[in-house]
């Protein structure tokens, strides 16, 4: 669990620094050179550590979901929605994830996990505060709904492979993730073309923070995490990074929210973990 509230605090700075870090980069280029930086970063690795790899045709095609085509869905998302907007529209996580978890494992929730996902859908919901435009909303909605399929698939599917391969290394083999997700990226942005663009010392340290830190470290933890917690838990965990993304957005990137709303929201989110 505690590998899962560290990457949560890491992520909560991510939607700002797209939003407000990129604002003029095309969404499709940054969801490629994130994966191609944590790509080269973990081929490093794999190289060092030799004899523990082990190539698993499964694990491109994970990477390809969780990391691949979760970023094409989510960073387009920034084109329509500020961030605190985009990380509160991430509260559905936990019913893909449960949905992916049945489709694997044939689990079923009882009634207290029911309850406490629940509570923390509607405690997301709260914290929503603003009206944009109806179109831009929608499509905005729907494109983080995409990605939040694909993310919370990726999960339950990484758990499935390493209950099934224990005495594989998941570091020393990582770099086959982030193998498929930058194909998959690469792909979508060779074949979408986009407008000319430069980027700045600024977008550099971005790009080169979010691919490394955010995208390399993160959702190496994040895996970990995953492996070491119920899929109820996985569930309700997806949903840590929401309060604290809403904070960030608040304090460091100046966004206007409604403490009226998320006050509440909060408290709900503390009573599903009381219900857990």
């Amino acid at each position: 669990m505690h590998y899962l509230v560290v990457v949560s605090l890491l992520w909560s700075f991510s939607f700002g620094i797209i939003k407000y870090g990129l604002p003029e980069v095309d969404s499709l280029f940054i969801s490629y050179t994130r994966n191609l930086i944590a790509l080269a970063f973990f081929v490093s690795i794999s190289l060092y550590q030799l004899k523990k790899f082990r190539w698993n045709w499964k694990l491109p095609m994970i990477g390809a979901l969780q990391f691949g085509l979760m970023y094409i869905f989510y960073i387009q998302s920034y084109q329509y929605l500020p961030a605190y907007l985009i990380a509160t529209f991430t509260i559905t996580t936990p019913i893909f994830v449960a949905i992916a978890d049945k489709f694997f494992f044939s689990n079923r929730f009882t009634y207290r996990e029911c309850i406490a996902i629940l509570l923390v859908i509607v405690g997301s919901y709260l914290m929503r505060y603003n009206v944009l435009n109806l179109n831009e909303y929608w499509y905005g909605f729907l494109l983080i709904q995409c990605a939040n399929l694909f993310f919370a698939v990726g999960q339950i599917w990484f758990k499935q492979w390493n209950i099934k391969n224990r005495s594989t290394d998941i570091i020393a083999n990582f770099s086959q993730l982030f193998l498929g997700a930058t194909l998959i990226t690469f792909i979508a942005y060779l074949f979408f073309p986009t407008p000319v663009f430069e980027l700045t010392n600024n977008n550099l340290f971005a790009l080169l923070f979010l691919g490394l830190i955010s995208t390399g470290i993160g959702f190496l933890l994040w895996n970990i995490g995953a492996t070491k917690v119920s899929s109820d838990k996985l569930a309700i965990s997806n949903n840590l990074v929401i309060p604290i993304a809403i904070l960030n957005s608040l304090i460091i990137f100046g966004e206007t929210i409604s403490f009226g709303l998320f006050l509440p929201g909060l408290i709900l989110f503390y009573i599903a973990y009381r219900i857990i």
